[in-house]
């Protein structure tokens, strides 16, 4: 009995820790991340305990600043679902901030055009930022895909289009006339068709709510689907794929499609929750997507992952805007921390890539 019972313990405890490995590397990144940004404020001449404490109760400290953690980390949550659902399938996108602007610029322009209730208007505002997702990740898809070119490269250079798209046409043809600063390049603002917050007197909107189902709905899409399963196999392995009966091309655009849509989505939920208009560069100049793919690198594409590495990072951002305000510790000590965070789990990519073509090469010497 002794040994069957010393036996379950073991498995309890191998299960444990499974679970537990993949954020081992993670965390380790964080510390070091942290401990490194410590050392940058301690030479900056600011107390580096008081500062690195500041930043957690200025992210999470309170009801305030906590609900405003979770509202900055919409963004970021739809740009990690859009990227783990492209690289987690084996497909190298970095579209999401393209995707992003002009999902947002739509629900914006539908939204004060669309007649009808403010629900039935939001409704329509969100839907036409995921549509718009959709196309344009299409675009990317098809030439990649009919000129043989890299996706990743394909996918980059569209988010310098889409930026300028959105810029010209909020310059001139949407801009609002009528605002407070004329010269800014925004279109007009919202008053009733946005989404409404969760609590009275905090900056939490639903928008939150919408993003934690999308999460849940990825995660089931990869982890309990055939659909996530075939994605997989015919991002990784087209020629396997093929052979098993998966049309590989076929997936590629459904998967940046899906991608697509959960970027168009979260541009249009900081629109219509957050700044209530399009503003130009408002997607790019806080740098929502690419926070995002170090929040889907961080939880290695897991979707639960990118929403604890969301609230995470943008928890970070809001304390270090927070002791710049109290303290003088200049928040760019945020971007150092979540810059060396980014640089230690790519090594780690890096590292398996490395020995990975090593095996390989290996091998092919062998033969």
């Amino acid at each position: 009995m002794k040994s069957k019972n010393s036996l379950l313990e073991g498995s309890a405890k191998s299960k444990f820790l499974a679970v537990f490995e993949p954020l081992k590397h993670p965390l380790q990144a964080i510390f070091v991340g942290l401990l490194l940004g410590g050392v940058i404020i301690a030479l900056s001449g600011f107390n580096p305990f008081e500062a690195i404490i500041g930043m957690f109760k200025g992210g999470f400290g309170s009801a305030y600043y906590l609900t405003t953690t979770l509202t900055r980390s919409v963004p970021i949550i739809f740009a990690g679902l859009a990227g783990a659902l492209a690289w987690g399938s084996g497909y190298s996108s970095l579209g999401a901030a393209g995707q992003m602007v002009l999902g947002a610029f739509t629900s914006a322009v539908v939204a004060v055009i669309c007649p009808g209730p403010p629900a039935f208007v939001v409704a329509m505002s969100l839907a036409s930022g995921a549509l718009v997702g959709v196309l344009y990740s299409l675009i990317s898809a098809y030439v990649s895909e009919r000129f043989k070119l890299d996706l990743l490269i394909i996918t980059l250079m569209m988010n310098y289009i889409a930026d300028y798209i959105a810029s010209y046409f909020t310059t001139y043809v949407v801009k609002d006339p009528l605002g407070a600063d004329s010269s800014a390049i925004q279109t007009q603002k919202l008053i009733d068709n946005i989404l409404p917050k969760m609590f009275e007197g905090y900056s939490l909107h639903w928008g939150f709510v919408i993003a934690v189902i999308c999460v849940l709905v990825v995660l089931f899409i990869m982890k309990r689907t055939s659909f996530g399963y075939k994605a997989k196999m015919g991002g990784l392995n087209a020629n396997f794929a093929n052979y098993g009966g998966v049309n590989s091309t076929k997936m590629m655009y459904y998967v940046l499609m899906l991608s697509g849509a959960l970027a168009g989505l979260g541009g249009a939920c900081e629109v219509l929750g957050t700044r209530y208009r399009y503003v130009d560069n408002m997607i790019t100049s806080p740098g929502y997507a690419w926070t995002g793919i170090i929040a889907s690198l961080m939880s290695s594409n897991h979707p639960v992952g990118i929403l604890v590495s969301g609230i995470f990072l943008a928890g970070i951002t809001t304390g270090g805007s927070t002791i710049e305000r109290s303290m003088g510790v200049p928040s760019e000590v945020t971007t150092i921390i979540q810059g060396i965070i980014t640089l230690l789990i790519t090594a780690k990519f890096a590292v398996k890539w490395y020995k990975k073509k090593q095996n390989t090469t290996d091998k092919e010497g062998v033969k």
